[in-house]
């Protein structure tokens, strides 16, 4: 199917903790390397993973993904 792995992004969002509108967004502006099969998107987890590295090196106060709590 896919020459790279890739989530979905329900996966996506439950791996990293993003909001899945926010990760749909991240799409959209291209900051996040995606293919759309049929209706679902899959993330290229290397894209997924340097955004979330880079976004950790911001001085802004950024950290990245909010830590899911444990129910």
């Amino acid at each position: 199917m896919l020459d790279w792995p890739s989530y979905t992004i329900k996966e996506a969002s439950e791996k990293t903790g993003y909001n899945e509108e926010y990760l749909r967004r991240l799409i959209r502006e291209k900051k996040l390397e995606s293919v759309k099969i049929g209706t679902v998107y899959f993330i290229r987890v290397e894209s997924l993973e340097n955004y979330i590295a880079n976004v950790q090196k911001t001085s802004d106060g950024r950290t990245g993904p909010k830590k899911r709590k444990k129910k």
